[in-house]
């Protein structure tokens, strides 16, 4: 979680008060009604849009068919602490771990176990999705060395905590680069964009992939796990442009309408939608979650325009919907959350008799998000979206030290897939299962060569397009940052300011 001291943020006082009066600001449209197929939804977020990312797609693991999650943690993380907020401090040692102020409480197996009792409890009495949809989920992580707000060992519990839902060969975590506490973006390049190492800003900084710099690609990356090879459109050349609409309509607590400053919520929200899904083409939700100080009331549009994933939904039929969260400074009239943050912590859940009820389906920022979804959904026609063509390849989406991400296009004919990998086979894959498959157990930077067959009903084999030779990248150096929320900069382990970085 991005944070600026709580007193720097009490200025916003009075528009908080003033935008709890919804005729007070003119209303954006409406969000289009348009053919999508909810069950191939995605999500993704940066910070406390990460914890929300994971809280929505294991809320709604029926539609929810992959999850991104930069610098975020386990589902529930907060645990018994999340009662109207009130434990924040303790949420802090143990889901961020990177304030000195916070001494540092670790994960344990027995966190885990209490955070997937209370999930399986959720899922028994209908709050949640089945638990059993998250064995089909896909899960992609970002950690970069140099985030001192949420520790590496946070990301790490959640894969942890997925591992038991989902094999390994549908979980990786990138966590090769020098990155600060952000999103890693392609779309802005030059002076648009800040450098890998930084914490701050915007919090939306371009890494370089390799030697010659080309910029890592965040979004494409989980964006080609979860659908498989896609085609990116130049940011100048995009078809579309990313819209307003009015978020009052759908904000929700207990199934009644509500302000939504009520509920951390800003009155309007983006989302961008491709000329296809314009027109009434079958397409695919993708729900992008800012982190804090990353709202559009403090930014404007920069995380709309600048994360990247409009550039890979535009001509692959994927809506993406950029829901905003508010700063909130006035209780009791609204929860404290001055710094724009998504609802991981319970400061919406004062009042309710269940600690947790924010990361249920019916939580007050998720059940808005999810009003949002369906009403998007309003116009489809039941047709599945088809694979835009001219990517048969089989390709290589990410790669790490010591995992690669494969993903292909669907073979005309084939009834399951056998993966080789240096002249073995690695994998038997199930034809209808989503098409990407994660190697793990690599060494670092090594080569391994890569082939796909598609066996078809009488058992023979249909040959891939290609064959692919990824090479691992280096591993990650050993680094320990920290990060003062009160101080709002990099500090070393004693709290002392720093401008050093890690490699």
């Amino acid at each position: 979680m991005n944070a600026l001291p709580f007193a720097r943020h009490f200025g916003l006082l009075a528009l908080a008060l003033a935008t709890l009066n919804p005729a007070l600001a003119e209303s954006p449209g409406l969000l289009p009604a348009l053919n999508i197929d909810l069950t191939q939804t995605t999500v993704s977020g940066i910070s406390s849009g990460a914890f929300m990312a994971v809280q929505f797609g294991v809320a709604h693991s029926a539609s929810v068919r992959g999850i991104a999650a930069t610098a975020g943690g386990p589902y529930f993380c907060a645990g018994k602490d999340a009662w109207a907020g009130a434990g924040v401090g303790k949420a802090i040692a143990r889901c961020m771990q990177g304030d000195p102020a916070y001494p540092a409480r670790p994960i344990t197996p027995a966190d885990l176990d209490d955070m997937t009792a209370a999930a399986r409890a959720w899922a028994v009495r209908g709050l949640i999705d089945p638990l059993a949809n998250l064995a089909r989920q896909r899960l992609w992580l970002f950690h970069g060395s140099n985030d001192g707000i949420v520790k590496q060992p946070v990301n790490a519990a959640l894969d942890q905590w997925f591992a038991g839902f989902a094999p390994a060969s549908q979980r990786f975590t990138q966590d090769s680069f020098n990155a600060g506490h952000a999103q890693i973006s392609a779309a802005c390049v030059g002076s648009a964009c800040q450098p890998c190492a930084k914490t701050g800003g915007d919090f939306i900084n371009a890494c370089s992939a390799n030697a010659e710099g080309a910029p890592y690609d965040a979004a494409g990356a989980a964006l080609q796990m979860f659908y498989g090879p896609l085609v990116r459109t130049a940011s100048d050349a995009l078809g579309s442009k990313a819209q307003a609409f009015d978020q009052r309509i759908h904000t929700r607590r207990a199934g009644a309408a509500i302000a939504p400053l009520k509920i951390s919520m800003a009155e309007q929200g983006y989302v961008y939608v491709p000329k296809d899904c314009a027109d009434g083409a079958a397409c695919r939700l993708h729900i992008a979650f800012h982190g804090c100080q990353q709202q559009a009331e403090l930014l404007g549009e920069a995380f709309v325009n600048k994360a990247g994933f409009n550039e890979w939904a535009d001509a692959n039929r994927v809506v993406v919907l950029y829901p905003q969260a508010a700063a909130a400074v006035a209780p009791p009239l609204t929860p404290l959350n001055p710094q724009g943050c998504w609802d991981w912590w319970g400061y919406n859940d004062f009042g309710w008799d269940m600690v947790g009820h924010y990361a249920t389906a019916g939580g007050d920022q998720i059940a808005s998000v999810w009003s949002m979804a369906e009403r998007l959904a309003g116009g489809s026609g039941g047709a599945t979206p088809t694979v835009v063509a001219g990517v048969p390849e089989l390709r290589a989406a990410d790669r790490a030290d010591n995992q690669i991400v494969l993903t292909w296009q669907a073979m005309p004919g084939a009834t399951a897939y056998r993966l080789q990998r240096d002249g073995g086979v690695v994998a038997e894959i199930a034809a209808d299962s989503l098409p990407s498959w994660v190697d793990n157990g690599l060494q670092p930077d090594t080569a391994y060569t890569y082939r796909l067959l598609g066996i078809d009903a009488g058992g023979q084999e249909i040959p891939h397009a290609n064959t692919l030779i990824v090479q691992t990248s280096k591993a990650p150096a050993a680094c320990d940052p920290y990060f003062s929320l009160a101080q709002n900069r990099p500090v070393t382990r004693k709290n002392r300011p720093t401008r050093k970085t890690c490699p």
